[in-house]
């Protein structure tokens, strides 16, 4: 089988479409599913959801205490729960239109094996309501978390039980780099006026009102290291590269330890293909911060790739998997499984082939990762060596 024919979908989706990483956010919410209402008008009468999974540390120590399990819905937190000393955690979220809700953030009751019930919010007909934009993450004292969002696709009108995945915890005495760059925080009124005006016009992709608002902002205080990665992401969803890499570039000379700024250098040079940049400024992405920017392992796993490291573009792949980077970027399943498939792991690759076109199942190069799929599947544990082509822009 030959994979010279592969047409790797939506490089250019990953530096200019991802609206988290346009607006300088390290982690974005994915395309979820809504869920249909129940047979009786929407309503939730009594429905327990139970949520899995398991927390590890970066490093591949253990962790140090139990994990607080918190639930993040629009920017409002609820504790769910905690893990066990192991990671391992489950919570139980139930509701009931006869109950008296409390507290509105959710309050938990946790029991001694780490499993814990929450009460949805008061106002919650149903668990799409409930659960929309959701995410959740560890709470640790001296570790930052990466954050899971809420398989809402998986879950049923019905009792169901969801394992959501890993969380990943770095101490945060080996997190160099910043998410919030000090010089914004310094920026000036009518700076961060036209800043925010920017920021919002983007998120509704208006992008020249988000243009002209930002390039006021920059102007008014050239040190706004928030607002020139806001403006290059601007940029590059209008295909001026070069003016997106030199603000990006301004954004990183305002802050060197400003992460996004050399997340969207590597964005650009991935579009550019210069492949030795983009994993080189990946790669100081993910060493200043492990555990935000799961974009910035896909963008070192496909330079690598493209530079014939393999060993290094797998292990990144992995990580940005363990990240749940799949979930807002499903083109890292299809890099990962092409390089397995190069390891002739054929069935693991073609789980990675299917978790793709599940979640984009109307790509453009959708029926060629099919057609692909099914040779995987018939080649089973035949030892013919697949030969990948590198993935395209």
């Amino acid at each position: 089988m030959n994979y010279r024919t592969l047409s790797f979908f939506g490089v250019v989706v990953l530096a200019i479409g991802l609206p988290s990483a346009a607006m300088g956010q390290s982690r974005g919410s994915s395309n979820r599913t809504s869920i249909a209402p129940s047979s009786q008008g929407g309503a939730l009468s009594q429905v327990p959801l139970m949520l899995s999974g398991n927390i590890i540390v970066e490093d591949g120590s253990l962790l140090p205490a139990p994990a607080s399990i918190e639930r993040v819905c629009n920017g409002r937190v609820s504790r769910d729960g905690r893990s066990d000393f192991k990671g391992y955690f489950t919570i139980s979220i139930t509701a009931s239109r006869q109950d008296q809700f409390g507290d509105p953030q959710g309050s938990a009751e946790v029991s001694t094996v780490g499993t814990a019930q929450s009460r949805l919010p008061r106002n919650a007909s149903t668990l799409a309501d409930a659960l929309a934009r959701c995410e959740l993450r560890a709470s640790l004292a001296g570790f930052r978390s990466s954050s899971l969002p809420i398989p809402l696709g998986e879950i049923g009108n019905t009792v169901g039980a969801v394992n959501v995945g890993t969380i990943v915890v770095q101490s945060m005495q080996k997190v160099q780099g910043v998410t919030v760059s000090a010089t914004s925080l310094n920026a000036p009124k009518d700076a961060k006026k036209a800043y925010d005006n920017g920021h919002h016009a983007a998120e509704k992709n208006k992008l020249p009102e988000a243009q002209q608002n930002l390039e006021k902002a920059v102007q008014l205080y050239p040190q706004y290291a928030a607002a020139w990665q806001d403006l290059g992401w601007v940029y590059a969803q209008q295909n001026q590269l070069d003016k997106a890499r030199n603000a990006f570039t301004q954004a990183q000379a305002a802050d060197s330890m400003f992460v996004p700024a050399y997340v969207g250098l590597a964005s650009v040079a991935v579009r550019e293909s210069k492949w030795a940049e983009a994993a080189e400024l990946s790669a100081r992405a993910t060493q200043l911060d492990g555990v935000d920017f799961p974009a910035a392992f896909y963008y070192n796993a496909l330079a690598n790739y493209r530079l014939g490291n393999m060993e290094q573009a797998e292990k990144s792949a992995r990580k940005g998997e363990t990240l749940g980077a799949q979930h807002s970027l499903p083109q890292l399943s299809l890099l990962l499984g092409v390089l397995l498939a190069n390891r002739q792991q054929y069935a693991e690759a073609a789980e990675q082939f299917r978790a793709y076109l599940k979640a984009v199942p109307n790509a453009p190069n959708a029926e060629n990762v099919r057609q692909q799929l099914a040779d995987l599947e018939k080649l089973g544990a035949t030892p013919v060596k697949a030969q990948a082509a590198p993935p395209g822009k």
